[in-house]
This record gives structure tokens, sequence and C-alpha cells, in this order.
């Protein structure tokens, strides 16, 4: 038992091994193996809003168009046939958050044998677009493909590149992609999918226009985080079906920085240092945090990240709010002991969606259930 009482600390150095694209899987081109039908039939990070749509296109496959690179892309609908007002969105969550008033330069590449792209539409919000109520026509987007298109290609079946320079608000933390035309088109006389008629779109990508202006070392994190979403189809409506009733919170994502390299402090704290199955502190806990506090140097402090995680004992809505306030916490303590830390600091919970040790016992449960501090430092 006294072995449990024992944190590690894991200092070590890292640079940015990454581009600095802010959005994942933006060729398309790491497939989801989704959990229902086993099957990879849909990107990674990135969730269609009708949920049983055709949208991800192989171009090996037997009479398929050819991407822009690779050989995947998305086809979405932008428009029926048979009736009015259909339209199918792409979503996917930002890896950092954007700063209020920075320029980022968002590329992407669209196609298709109907004279529709000039209403396509560029949505950031703070919520997931998959838990959307407003209608689409409610809906104004940041930025329309017509304003970043080179308008002299003339043929909409090539593959056009569509570039533009966005300026943040701050509050982004997800990005949609779509036909935000609020009038059906008309004139047009076949559809790629049964009804529907499509618009394509391949290599995404949001950078910083500012070179010193880099993606977060967090961003791994995320990156996996939005990898581990694999609910698609029926697993997934009923997901959105709840989620829309009743959003989730917003977990904030670190914002990108200036920084040539950075190392990171590791914390541990189990979930002894808690009561139990309440997020109150126990008073062991104590000794732990003040000595960490006490190594805490606020003007080399870049952010810190607090993540809760629980075991699989319970539903999962009381554990994501264990696990956030667990995390809510410990950040609390530690900006009581350094002032100005708490403006620098993201909390998650993560319930038991992020396991390190199996749930089918009792040690590993004990294992999962944690509270994990992340230290982002700028070097000197």
């Amino acid at each position: 038992m006294k072995c449990l009482f024992v944190c590690c600390i894991l200092l070590y150095w890292r640079a940015i091994a990454y581009t600095q694209n802010l959005l994942a899987n933006g060729g398309f081109e790491d497939e989801n193996i989704c959990i229902e039908y086993i099957k990879n039939c849909a990107p990674e990070a990135w969730i269609a809003t009708s949920l049983t749509a055709n949208y991800y296109f192989d171009a090996t496959q037997k009479g398929a168009a050819k991407a822009h690179t690779g050989t995947h892309f998305i086809g979405l609908t932008a428009g029926s046939l048979s009736m009015e007002g259909i339209r199918n969105f792409v979503r996917t969550r930002l890896l950092c958050g954007l700063r209020k008033g920075h320029q980022y330069r968002l590329k992407m590449y669209i196609r298709s044998p109907h004279s529709i792209l000039d209403s396509i539409g560029v949505y950031f919000s703070e919520q997931d677009y998959l838990y959307e109520k407003r209608y689409f026509k409610l809906i104004t987007p940041q930025l329309w493909s017509i304003n970043g298109m080179d308008t002299t290609i003339r043929n909409p079946a090539v593959w056009q590149k569509v570039e533009f320079l966005y300026t943040a608000d701050g509050t982004e933390g997800y990005i949609a992609i779509g036909n935000y035309k609020r009038n059906d088109y008309t004139g047009i006389q076949h559809a790629e999918y049964r009804h529907d008629y499509y618009f394509f779109l391949d290599d995404v990508s949001l950078t910083p226009v500012d070179s010193q202006e880099k993606i977060c070392l967090q961003a791994d994190s995320v990156r996996r985080a939005i990898y581990e979403e694999n609910e698609r189809h029926s697993y997934l409506v009923r997901k959105v079906y709840q989620y829309r009733r009743n959003p989730p919170p917003v977990l904030p994502l670190p914002k990108t920085a200036h920084r040539k390299a950075q190392h990171i402090d590791t914390l541990v704290i189990p979930d002894i240092f808690f009561a139990t199955g309440s997020y109150q502190l126990s008073p062991v806990s104590y000794h732990l945090l003040d000595s960490f506090a006490s190594k805490l140097s606020l003007p080399v402090i870049d952010s810190m990240v607090v993540e809760g995680h629980t075991d699989s004992i319970g539903k999962l809505a009381y554990n994501e709010t264990l696990s956030l306030n667990r995390a809510e916490s410990v950040k609390m303590y530690l900006a009581g002991k350094v002032r100005g830390l708490d403006v620098k600091t993201t909390t998650r919970g993560f319930a038991y969606r992020r396991p390190l040790a199996s749930n089918k016992t009792p040690k590993g449960r004990q294992l999962n259930r944690r509270v994990e501090i992340f230290l982002y430092k700028n070097d000197k």
C-alpha cells in the first residue's frame, strides 16, 4: 500500500516534430475503424452530420475518381434532386485553440461536376457542430469559397485550391465545411449518390500565418483523443441524439504559442488523494501539491493542463463530471498557491475513455483512477 503514495514526476525535453497543421488528418488518409461494423468507412477525426451518408471515397477502387493527393477524399451532399434543403456537413476538432486577433491560413481543395462551388462555407464554432440544434439556414459561416477561389478556372470538375486568411476571435474549437447556400441549386440533372449531388473535398490545412507561432505541444494528446472517437452509424446517432438534448461541457483547447522549445513536467495523482467517490482533495494530498507548487516559476510557465480520469464503474455522465471536478479541484488548489496560474490552466475530464490498464481487475481500475498534471515550461 505504501507504494501507492509514490507519484512519478517525469521530466523530458521535446521539440515540435510534426507539421504546423492545426487540423488532424487533413488529407483523410488515416482510416477510422468504426466499432459497430469493424470497417474503415470513415476518415479519422472527421465526422459528417448526415450520419448514414456515403461520404468517404477511396481512389484505388475500380472506376473511382482521383483524390487531389493520396488515395482518399471526402464527398459531401450539396443538395438533392428529390427533396429540398438536403445538406451534409463535415466537422473536426481543432488540435489547438486559436489566438484572438491572430491570422491563420486555411487551404483546401474542392471539385464537383456541378457549378456549385461558390457556396461552400467554412464555419468555426466553440461547440461541436454535430450537436448544433439550429437549421443550417440560420447559420452564417465566417468564410465562403467564392472569396478564396481562383474564379478564372471554369471547369468545376477539376480540383481547385481555395485559400483564405482567417482572423480568429479566440473561441474556435471546431471547424465545419459544407454547402451553406440557403436556397437549393436549380438546373442540376444528375446525382452522384441516390438522389444526392455532391462536392468533393481534400487536403484541408489550417496553419498560423506568423512563422513564430507554433502548434501547441499538447496537440498530440488532443489528436489521440480525437482519434478515439470511433462511434459511427447507429452508435453515433444515439450519441448525437443524447448530446443535442444535453450538450456536453466544452473542453477548452490549449492555445498555440510562440516558442522554440519546451520541456514538460508530468505529475500523476492517484485517487487515494481524494475522498472516496468525491472530488474533494484529502489532507494527504496537500504535501505533494505544496511541494509541486513550490517549484513553479510563473514567468517560465507557458501553460498547464490538468486531466481527470476514472475507472469504468458507473455511468459515463457521472464519471465525466467526477473526472472534470477532480481536475478542477487540483487546478484551484495549485492556483491558490501560485498567483496567476489559473489563467494558464486548462482542465479536462475524460471519464474512463483513456485507461492506463484493464478495468476488469481491481488493480487496473485503481491505476485508471487518477489526475494527471502536464506543466509546459518555456526554455530560458
